[in-house]
């Protein structure tokens, strides 16, 4: 069973940005934040978020920081204080911050550079599909094992490292929300390719993208196309880089910003 969680939720875009109306990099900035709410309710995993930063102080999911920035008006100061905070605490395996408008220079903290990524936003427009993988059929995962089934797929992607679990990385608790529609493309009943969509105010985010490198472009298109289909007439974000960005932009995104992602070693 899930542990006991301690959350504090923080209110909408105009009320913690201190903006009349969000610009799209908060948005998709909240719309992350949203997922990592998701993510770490979902494992029993308690954090905190004022509206200026987002953190927690447990070990989280793999591939997911223990501090985040949420507003472009957050201080170097002010995370270097909440550093000083989670730095204190034993953490074997390393830990990280997602500095959300890449406007921090952590190195002199013992952080490195993990990597750089682009934002990126696309307007509520169907794609110009190149044309159907030939036996790819695409659905929404429906039920406990249907999800088991797409968490193996995703979790042998290499992208993904072949990461094995004790555990589960996406329980069952994540298909009970409205807001979160997980997708599957299945040759001969088998899931080869799949993403995540997730519902925040004003936006639908995709990640979590998985396909074999040749049919890449026309996941992200069947994507594109599922999500518009589940909620329908509301902009995509997410974050890409190298590859998966050449490809998000063939789709119809465009890059809005700049994040960075630091890291700190054991």
């Amino acid at each position: 069973m899930p542990r006991s969680t301690a959350i504090r939720f923080w209110p909408g875009p105009p009320a913690w940005t201190g903006h009349v109306k969000p610009s799209r990099v908060e948005l998709a900035v909240l719309n992350s934040a949203r997922w990592y709410e998701a993510m770490f309710a979902a494992h029993g995993l308690a954090y905190e978020a004022d509206g200026r930063v987002w953190l927690s102080h447990q070990t989280p999911p793999p591939f997911h920081s223990n501090l985040v920035v949420l507003s472009p008006a957050t201080s170097q100061k002010e995370v270097e204080a909440h550093v000083a905070v989670l730095g204190k605490q034993p953490r074997p395996a390393g830990w990280s911050v997602k500095d959300s408008y890449a406007c921090l220079d952590l190195s002199g903290l013992g952080f490195a550079l993990l990597f750089q990524a682009d934002w990126i936003w696309r307007d509520p427009r169907q794609p110009s599909a190149p044309g159907a993988v030939p036996g790819l059929v695409w659905s929404r995962v429906a039920g406990a094992p249907a999800l088991m089934a797409w968490e193996r797929a995703w979790a042998g992607d290499p992208r993904n490292d072949g990461l094995v679990r004790r555990t589960r990385h996406f329980p069952d608790q994540l298909l009970a929300s409205p807001d979160h529609a997980l997708f599957a493309g299945r040759r001969d009943d088998e899931i080869v390719a799949g993403g995540i969509a997730n519902r925040s105010p004003g936006v639908v985010g995709l990640s979590n993208i998985f396909s074999p490198p040749e049919i890449a472009a026309a996941t992200w298109f069947a994507l594109v196309a599922s999500t518009s289909a589940a909620f329908p007439n509301i902009p995509l974000v997410g974050y890409e880089r190298g590859a998966d960005l050449q490809i998000a932009r063939a789709v119809g995104f465009l890059p809005i910003g700049r994040l960075n992602v630091w890291c700190r070693a054991a």
